[in-house]
């Protein structure tokens, strides 16, 4: 007669088979390499098209449950790996391939920080950022990681490292001040950010147990977003700082590509053999400028990428499907990414988060005008035509992303 024991073994195993069939582990991403003007995925081209999705480490728009962590200062706080699962949902759905990221690699100067203050590590900040890079790497999503930021964000950037070497300067007031330019030329502000970057490279994910140098679902980092010098649009970004740091990026993570994070395309940059793509953004959308650029970059056998543009169309400019035409046929363009897109308030399925600056795309939205879909759609048009090599109509449907998000069918397949 069978032992109580055993029987409850027999009935586990046979619960096992019938109700939760094995899944086989997830294909890991092959990296992303640069030959001349193109990006390579196991020798095949492959182009980068997606959203920026910058709260995915941080968020500003969202007041947690009371209990959750939140800086009422900057009205910060995580946000839910429902959230966080939904957008590589979304970005499948899209067509899309990658996902530019600001909060995975800015995040300093905030009591939800990685870095609060100078060379002090928030472990729990890690949480969502660490979830954020699982999830893309198990639906098949890339990201793009800016490191810095021109700006005074909730999130940080380099007003934080300016204050922490003694320069009493902040955005509102110090903008214009030529002190900002210590950011790149002060040698213990260099070094301080650079001990910044080896905190994040050299941290492993506790959901893969890989770094984010090591992890190939990072395909690249950016040295910063819209940097700049202290007149509004003079690419005062030193080319000698630009080489240094994506050297020393390069120098814990060689498999990943650097991208140029000055705002604009700086034509004294293009030489830096440790860079490999540049980009610009529009706002308004221009396609003389766009040419130009690639024109500049391809000249130096170099990737351009379109890093943000507006997708509604309010900043005036020229026509987005000009736009998308333009960057389809170029074979040195890399791809692009609108700004920006935003879900649903998951694990409430019933509400979509909003940010304030009128770019903000919800997939999805039942709310949603006409006028917006067809946008979405043209969106979708253009990844598809760049991930896939396929046209299809502007009019077809979107395809649904339910709540919860579905599982990354695309890497588990049932044994």
């Amino acid at each position: 007669m069978a032992t109580l024991k055993t029987l409850c073994v027999l009935l586990l195993a046979a619960t096992s088979t019938v109700a939760l069939p094995s899944l086989r582990k997830p294909t890991r991403l092959s990296p992303v390499v640069r030959e001349g003007s193109k990006l390579l995925v196991d020798g095949k081209e492959w182009r980068a098209v997606g959203p920026n999705v910058y709260w995915l480490g941080l968020d500003e728009n969202v007041t947690p449950p009371a209990g959750q962590p939140y800086d009422p200062n900057t009205k910060a706080s995580y946000p839910t790996k429902e959230r966080i699962t939904e957008v590589m949902a979304v970005v499948n759905a899209l067509g899309g391939t990658m996902i530019r990221a600001h909060t995975l690699g800015v995040s300093t100067g905030n009591p939800l920080s990685i870095w609060p203050t100078r060379g002090v590590v928030n472990e729990k900040a890690f949480d969502t950022i660490d979830w954020a890079v699982y999830q893309a790497g198990l639906y098949g999503v890339r990201l793009l990681v800016p490191l810095v930021d021109n700006y005074d964000y909730y999130h940080g950037g380099k007003y934080n490292f300016l204050r922490w070497a003694g320069f009493n300067l902040n955005q509102s007031k110090d903008s214009n001040n030529p002190a900002i330019q210590q950011f790149y030329t002060n040698s213990t502000i260099v070094s301080t950010f650079k001990d910044y970057i080896k905190t994040l490279l050299t941290h492993k994910n506790q959901y893969n147990n890989l770094t984010y140098a090591g992890d190939p679902t990072i395909f690249a980092y950016e040295t910063g977003n819209e940097l700049l010098g202290p007149i509004w649009g003079d690419m005062n970004c030193p080319a000698d700082w630009v080489a240094d740091i994506a050297k020393f990026v390069k120098g814990i993570a060689p498999q990943k590509l650097v991208f140029d994070g000055t705002y604009g395309i700086n034509k004294t940059h293009l030489g830096i053999k440790e860079v490999d793509v540049f980009s610009d953004h529009f706002y308004p959308i221009s396609t003389s400028k766009l040419q130009a650029g690639i024109s500049a970059v391809e000249g130096a056998g170099k990737v351009y990428f379109a890093g943000e543009y507006d997708w509604v169309g309010t900043s005036g400019g020229d026509s987005l499907d000009a736009f998308f035409q333009i960057i389809e046929k170029s074979p040195a363009v890399g791809g692009d990414t609108f700004w920006s897109l935003f879900g649903r308030n998951a694990p409430n399925c019933n509400t979509f988060v909003n940010h304030s600056d009128g770019f903000t795309l919800q997939y999805g939205n039942p709310s949603n005008t006409a006028y917006t879909n067809s946008r979405i759609q043209l969106i979708r048009k253009h990844f598809i035509a760049m991930s896939q090599g396929k046209t299809i109509s502007a009019q077809e449907p979107l395809p649904p992303v339910s709540c919860p998000a579905p599982p990354p069918s695309r890497f588990f397949t049932r044994a």
